[in-house]
């Protein structure tokens, strides 16, 4: 059973996956495009990025109540205009900065730190049907 032990040498770099990584978060590209980009496969940068299991327990781990989430929704989508079709052009900078902001006024020390606040707008997405149209083209940078 020679070949059942042999493990495939990635072909791209920690380095390759640091800059993907990074490419994702700042939401200067999708997985998709990291993954293509990058030649790394998706499901290594979902499991990189978002962990290898339970990746909808953050959501809890924020501690939003249900009027604040809905606040959330509100703020990121217009869902008094279009309720079930929910899309957001925010940037995921001023979506975090907003949640933070509730956060506090309960926990005054409240903070996203490392890929908290991407984990926990990638499961609330996935919670709420949003699609995210943000994309950061390098105009702001």
């Amino acid at each position: 059973y020679p070949n059942l032990l042999k493990l495939k040498t990635p072909t791209w770099t920690q380095d390759q996956l640091k800059e993907a990584i990074d490419a994702v978060v700042k939401q200067k590209m999708r997985f998709t495009q990291a993954s293509s980009r990058y030649g790394i496969p998706k499901g290594t940068l979902y499991d990189n990025i978002l962990g290898k299991s339970k990746r909808m327990a953050v959501l809890e781990e924020a501690g939003l109540t249900s009027t604040e989430e809905a606040a959330v929704l509100e703020f990121c989508c217009d869902v008094s205009i279009s309720p079930y079709n929910r899309r957001t052009k925010k940037s995921l900078q001023s979506i975090l900065a907003f949640v933070e902001k509730i956060r506090r006024t309960r926990d005054p020390e409240f903070m996203f730190t490392g890929l908290s606040g991407f984990r926990w707008w990638w499961a609330f997405c996935k919670k709420h049907s949003i699609v995210s149209l943000f994309y950061d083209n390098g105009a702001n940078n």
